[in-house]
């Protein structure tokens, strides 16, 4: 029996994620699993430590010194430093201004349609305008294009999503288009998303990293336009793209079997999934969602983790039903009294689990931490239900 293709995915949880996953590949690569990974995926967070891994050739020890080094930095003094000791800071201003001047005029004269519409006159030409005056401005600068001016600086340089350095490794990273609501991925094979195709440019390393790591509540979307093939056609389009949890926070859905690449971008069916979860698992219950803030915050809290629970539900369905041969999750927030075997030196959930999901610097001890146990799990759940990997 040949052996099984393996696909790996991190999820996102900004530096708590890096760190956490960090511990797991260290487990994975002690075991000899590591190098028989065919499909790495990341998202968001996960992105940032896959691309690190995924487009270097160096030994794993030189990987995780890396890794570690940037997560004492931190991603924020990085962004700030490109902002502020560049020319983005002008940029920034200059595409902020024209993008909201562009919304006020846009949204008058989808004013001026409604109230003429009152008197039952309608203007067909003055939608197609706002439309236009709209598309006329991308915010084509903003901090999350500091973030990726960082990522070219310190890591990537200008190294493209195909220059792959890990031997027949297929590389995704993950992230969201908001324009269609759709998944918007970018790989060491193809770039693109159903609704417009696949790009004609292979993209930059620096620039899949920072879409897939925008969060929404910090990072504005990148804003720009880009050419596409479908079918044989090229066509250009605007594409507004976020951070890939937003669609998919573990990064699986690119490698689960049914995908044909026909239609889909990046479509890797693997036979084995090992997905890292740097999520907290099972709230505490002591949240007080009371004012309008506080409810907008739990409601997506709420969708967010729903989806994740179907993904989880999914592979286990998929895993019973023989589509794929198996899969494990080492869970970050798991419930410590649930593993199959408990390690003496367990770094508990209680350390960890409420590390926020930043960017800030991060000590060493914490680093420590949440790599040991990202470690202590994979290693559990490889020895317990997987040792033939």
């Amino acid at each position: 029996m040949s052996p099984p293709k393996i696909g790996l995915a991190l999820s996102g949880g900004g530096s708590r994620a890096i760190a956490f996953h960090l511990g797991c590949l260290r487990a994975l690569h002690d075991r000899g699993i590591l190098d028989k990974v065919a499909v790495l995926s990341g998202v968001s967070g996960g992105s940032v430590i896959a691309a690190l891994y995924a487009y270097s050739d160096e030994p794993f020890e030189a990987f995780a010194c890396r890794v570690e080094a940037a997560l004492s930095r931190g991603i924020v003094w990085g962004i700030a430093r490109e902002t502020f000791l560049s020319f983005e800071l002008p940029k920034i201003v200059v595409a902020t201004v024209l993008a909201g001047v562009a919304a006020i005029l846009a949204r008058t004269l989808q004013l001026m349609g409604w109230l003429l519409s009152l008197v039952q006159i309608q203007p067909k030409w003055l939608e197609p305008i706002a439309e236009q005056i709209l598309d006329f401005a991308p915010r084509f600068a903003s901090f999350t294009t500091a973030f990726e001016r960082h990522l070219v600086r310190r890591y990537f340089g200008d190294r493209r999503m195909d220059a792959v350095g890990r031997r027949e490794l297929s590389v995704v990273i993950n992230a969201a288009e908001l324009r269609t609501e759709t998944a918007f991925r970018y790989g060491s094979v193809d770039s693109g998303c159903w609704r417009f195709g696949r790009l004609i440019e292979t993209p930059r390393v620096a620039t899949a990293v920072a879409a897939s790591a925008a969060f929404p509540a910090f990072l504005p979307a990148l804003d720009h336009y880009l050419t596409f093939t479908k079918y044989g056609v090229e066509t250009k389009h605007r594409v507004i793209i976020t951070d890939g949890g937003v669609y998919d926070n573990l990064g699986v859905s690119c490698m689960l079997p049914g995908r044909s690449s026909e239609f889909s971008t990046n479509a890797f069916p693997v036979d084995f999934i090992i997905a890292c979860d740097a999520g907290q698992g099972m709230p505490s219950g002591a949240r007080r969602p009371t004012f309008w803030m506080s409810r907008m915050l739990a409601t997506v809290i709420t969708i967010h983790r729903r989806t994740q629970t179907m993904t989880q539900n999914l592979l286990h369905r998929m895993a019973a039903s023989g589509e794929i041969q198996g899969f494990l999750m080492p869970y970050l927030g798991q419930r410590d009294s649930a593993l199959p075997v408990r390690p003496a030196d367990l770094v508990s959930r209680d350390q960890v689990v409420d590390y926020p999901t930043n960017f800030n610097p991060m000590s060493k001890r914490s680093i420590d931490k949440l790599s040991k146990r990202g470690e202590q799990l994979t290693r559990c759940l490889v020895d317990t239900y997987a040792p033939e990997l």
